[in-house]
């Protein structure tokens, strides 16, 4: 969430989750937008046989529950993957304040907007059948340092859970793509993307 739009909120809740706490659960009112300051949460869908779909992880800065603003109860479970702070701004004051100043109502649907385009490519990035190639379009879309080298704010087992990977199938295609020359890792965490000529 830009710092523009979230000076213009009404005041939010401040809640602090421990590890395995669940914020909310499929069924429960709508809070309301949440926002993570700190930690992780999972965003997690239980099929009828008892099978969990992570749908989403939201980490610090990212908003969740965009839904609410509309909706009356939670499609899903919010839990804590770690320790973990957010801020719950009511939809009930969200709607007040868009209808008070319309300008705030057009920043919000900017944002639901940006959202939008930030699970289009998830899913399109989870659609890719091989894990090497989900992986190269996670680090592409990271914005190169001056010296070209790329990093990634979180780790490597937070990502193959993102991809929808296990985390030895993640360490396996980081291997492979390090042998052919695709990407250098290197100690300080930072990774680099060779250029390939076009043929």
């Amino acid at each position: 969430m830009s710092l523009d739009l979230l000076s213009t909120l009404p005041p939010g809740r401040d809640v602090a989750l421990a590890r395995g706490y669940q914020l909310f659960f499929a069924g429960d009112p709508a809070l309301g937008l949440v926002l993570v300051q700190d930690g992780t949460l999972e965003l997690i869908r239980t099929s009828p046989e008892g099978r969990r779909l992570v749908l989403h992880r939201a980490g610090p800065g990212d908003t969740f529950a965009e839904a609410s603003l509309f909706e009356t109860h939670h499609h899903c479970d919010a839990v804590a993957a770690v320790p973990s702070r957010v801020t719950v701004f009511a939809a009930s004051d969200l709607r007040r304040a868009a209808e008070t100043d319309p300008s705030l109502g057009w920043r919000i649907a900017a944002h639901l907007a940006a959202r939008l385009v930030a699970e289009r490519a998830r899913a399109e990035r989870l659609a890719l059948p091989h894990a090497a190639d989900r992986i190269l379009d996670v680090l592409h879309a990271l914005p190169s340092e001056p010296d070209g080298s790329r990093r990634l704010d979180r780790s490597w087992k937070t990502l193959a859970a993102e991809l929808g990977l296990s985390h030895e199938a993640t360490y396996r295609a980081l291997a492979r793509l390090e042998r052919a020359g695709r990407l250098r890792r290197d100690d300080d965490g930072s990774v680099h993307l060779p250029v390939v000529a076009a043929a």
